[in-house]
């Protein structure tokens, strides 16, 4: 009996240690991704800007105090992102309170297909299903600029990077010349690109990359469907 138990205990162990290490690979490589894309998006707002001479959406604002917001997240995303969904969770809605100016991301990306005159592959979370965190990018713009943050869960706090206002949740931030230092170890583009902690971030690769970018593509046009 005792043995019988004990084979009980280890199985049980390694199962135990094998999902672990199944989530612990994902988070690894969400997170890998999410830097990748963090700088795809700010790559397209930058290129937009150097075209038009304003950023995405900037000119939309009413006021010189309104905030812009962009929840850049599939349809399945915005469903614990937005009110009224059945999957509506309001701890992760960063926007429950009505502060910002909420514009959708079929906007977003048709304002900068407009602006480049091409079209331009969506990039989104590849993590579906929130868990304690936000999962998503979000865009804000005001009329000094604009700020892109993502979740890095296994980034932490460091020099570039903060935590959420939920106390729990480390985010990489980045923002225009005219929105540093009004945003929390926010840096420029060419600053995140250019940091040692960024650059170490990034070499690391993926556990499970063919996975990572087959989530990826069939997400690409995600907002025109």
């Amino acid at each position: 009996m005792k043995n019988i138990q004990k084979s009980i205990l280890v199985t049980f162990a390694i199962v135990v240690g094998s999902c672990a290490s199944m989530e612990n690979s994902f988070q690894r490589d969400a997170d890998q991704i999410r830097l990748e894309h963090l700088l795809y998006w700010t790559g397209l707002v930058e290129e937009y800007h150097s075209v038009k001479g304003y950023y995405p959406l900037q000119d939309n604002l009413e006021n010189k105090d309104d905030i812009g917001l962009v929840k850049i997240a599939t349809k399945q995303q915005r469903s614990y992102l937005s009110p009224g969904s059945s999957n509506y969770d309001q701890r992760l809605d960063n926007n429950s309170g009505g502060r910002f100016k909420e514009d959708s991301i079929r906007n977003l990306v048709a304002e900068i297909e407009a602006g480049l005159n091409r079209t331009v592959a969506e990039r989104y979370d590849i993590q579906k299903v929130p868990t304690s965190s936000p999962i998503g990018y979000f865009y804000f713009y005001t009329a000094d600029g604009y700020l892109i943050w993502t979740t890095c869960i296994t980034c932490g706090v460091t020099l570039i990077s903060t935590l959420l206002y939920d106390g729990y949740t480390p985010t990489v931030n980045i923002v225009s010349e005219g929105m540093k230092g009004k945003v929390t170890k926010a840096l420029l583009r060419d600053e995140m690109i250019s940091h040692p902690i960024f650059k170490d971030w990034v070499s690391g690769g993926f556990q499970k990359e063919e996975y990572v970018r087959s989530v990826v593509k069939q997400n690409e046009s995600d907002s025109k469907h």
